[in-house]
């Protein structure tokens, strides 16, 4: 095994998929999933639409690779980087509709879901407020209470596990990483976030990602 990754054992590579609606369309994303060993599927509300979803799915079955739902604001149209202004029960309501339409479509392709990745201006609300990330919380709960939610700070995946849900933690591979540098970061994550073929084609020559249950990632990294 390469010194640039010391003693890593198991890793998990994850990327977004289905992010295409309509006519507009994101071939790429299946090319970086190839390298991957999760991927997060658009549940429809900031992309995605049933053919995407569908071929997405086969994409997971054929595969062998972990699912999860991609959750966002409800913004076709600025593909969910817009802030909304939402109450508790309207969150609450858009995180149930979204892990529920992939959790039922997966099973028609005999696969689970397995965690709940979130999206754009979505995803950044819940990293900036306790309420909100709360909410999400007691709403996956709702659905499956054995789902996993990623996460992108050490503080956040804490706050999910003292109220009860698994959580990844999560930092994103860009140009200027390095597995060498995420290795020694003082929180190691459980999971790397790409969204660059380039990237995940560097980082797979390293190290080959295995899919991991994320039930089962804590220490395992």
């Amino acid at each position: 095994m390469s010194s640039d990754i010391g003693e890593y054992k198991l890793f998990d590579f994850n990327c977004d998929v289905a992010q295409s609606y309509g006519v507009y369309k994101n071939e790429s994303e299946l090319e970086i999933a190839k390298f991957a060993s999760s991927i997060n599927i658009s549940a429809g509300f900031h992309a995605g639409d049933p053919m995407t979803i569908s071929k997405a799915l086969k994409f997971a079955s054929e595969n062998n690779i972990a699912l999860g739902v991609h959750i966002g604001y409800p913004d076709i149209q600025g593909f969910g980087k817009r802030q909304m202004n939402l109450d508790n029960e309207e969150l609450e309501a858009l995180i149930i509709y979204q892990i529920s339409a992939i959790v039922a479509y997966a099973k028609t392709f005999d696969l689970e879901v397995e965690h709940v990745r979130c999206h754009g201006a979505f995803k950044e609300y819940l990293m900036q407020s306790q309420e909100g990330l709360l909410v999400a919380v007691e709403s996956i709960k709702k659905v499956c209470p054995w789902l996993n939610l990623i996460v992108q700070t050490p503080q956040a995946k804490e706050f999910v596990e003292k109220n009860g849900l698994k959580a990844a933690y999560e930092v994103e591979f860009s140009e200027t990483s390095s597995l060498r540098e995420i290795r020694e970061l003082e929180v190691k994550p459980d999971t790397i976030h790409f969204k660059s073929l380039e990237d995940i084609k560097r980082a797979y020559d390293i190290l080959k990602p295995t899919p991991i249950n994320y039930n089962r990632v804590q220490n395992q990294i």
